[in-house]
């Protein structure tokens, strides 16, 4: 049996914003836990899944490993 890929394609903030919630759901993680992995406010977090606040690129990735996800830019062809 191999592994399921789960693939969320990105177009703006909200996307983002309900991708990352989504995920953090699934796997069970609430706020305040996600808030002290990465270093951010739970406030932090809950903006962040509101697409109420811009995330930094650096909290992403900290976001990722605990989320368990992998970033991935896909560049079109010229």
């Amino acid at each position: 049996m191999g592994i399921l890929i789960k693939k969320v394609t990105v177009l703006n903030e909200k996307d983002l914003a309900r991708a990352l919630k989504n995920r953090r759901k699934e796997l069970k993680i609430t706020q305040k836990s996600l808030a002290d992995f990465c270093n951010l406010s739970h406030n932090g977090i809950s903006r962040i899944e509101l697409a109420d606040s811009d995330i930094k690129l650096s909290s992403l990735i900290k976001m990722s490993k605990i989320l368990g996800f992998k970033i991935t830019l896909e560049m079109d062809a010229e």
